[in-house]
């Protein structure tokens, strides 16, 4: 019998074992908040009554990340999600958080599609992450994809591009201190095969998105160091504005 499970009840559901990622998008884009006509085509922020985007990235002449896609805004069960997996080591969540990145690259990239696809790389140890939550849900987006291997998925080791050391928290912090924890991000980022990143379109997967600062970071890394052609940005969910 076919369990009947809504996101995010994913665990109840007789496809969470199987998948596969088109049904797992179906069954949770009615309980996500996509981006529409009314998110900035560069950050995929909403935009504000006038018109514009509220975000100080998407106007900066010194900007390197292109753009940042969205698959949702923070909201809601994937805000639930999310926070359930990065802050409570919620183990299963990547199986199908990596099923939805599929599906949207199966939509969305289809027609463009990168090179290379990374993630924003974790430090796990003292002073780092517990757990490398993003390099988690690129490999359960390569493992849901391993029939038809559609899709680049940076999962070897080391990454692409790595982190070395602990960096300065970011999350829940005003701007003005995000551009100051991207900065510090910026001098523990590597690239240890520049053959593997240069001359290419690199697609870099991170959960959430604010100001963008650490994919501008990361994309910077990835064009001055890497040689990348271009560079630009995919999260799980877009944080809605909030005065910073």
């Amino acid at each position: 019998m076919t369990i009947q499970a809504t996101f995010p009840g994913c665990r109840g559901c007789a496809r969470f074992a199987t998948g596969p990622a088109p049904v797992c998008m179906s069954c949770a884009r009615p309980r996500l908040q996509l981006a529409g006509s009314d998110s900035c085509p560069v950050c995929c922020q909403r935009l504000d009554g006038n018109g514009r985007c509220p975000n100080a990235l998407c106007r900066s002449p010194r900007r390197r990340v292109g753009r940042i896609h969205a698959i949702a805004y923070q909201e809601g069960p994937l805000r639930r999600v999310i926070n359930e997996y990065k802050y409570r080591g919620a183990s299963y969540w990547p199986v199908v958080l990596g099923r939805l990145l599929l599906a949207w690259l199966d939509q969305a990239m289809a027609a463009d599609p990168p090179g290379l696809i990374v993630a924003n790389p974790s430090f796990v140890g003292a002073g780092g992450q517990l757990f490398a939550h993003t390099e988690a849900v690129l490999r359960a987006a390569a493992e849901a994809d391993a029939a038809g291997h559609r899709w680049p998925f940076d999962v070897r080791e080391p990454a692409a591009v790595v982190k070395t050391g602990p960096t300065l928290r970011s999350a829940d912090e005003a701007a003005w201190y995000k551009r100051f924890t991207a900065d510090d991000l910026r001098g523990a980022l590597r690239i240890p095969d520049r053959a593997r990143t240069e001359g290419k379109f690199v697609l870099v997967y991170d959960d959430i998105c604010t100001t963008g600062g650490q994919l501008d970071t990361v994309a910077g890394c990835l064009l001055d160091d890497g040689g990348a052609q271009r560079v630009e940005g995919v999260v799980l969910a877009r944080a809605p504005w909030r005065r910073l």
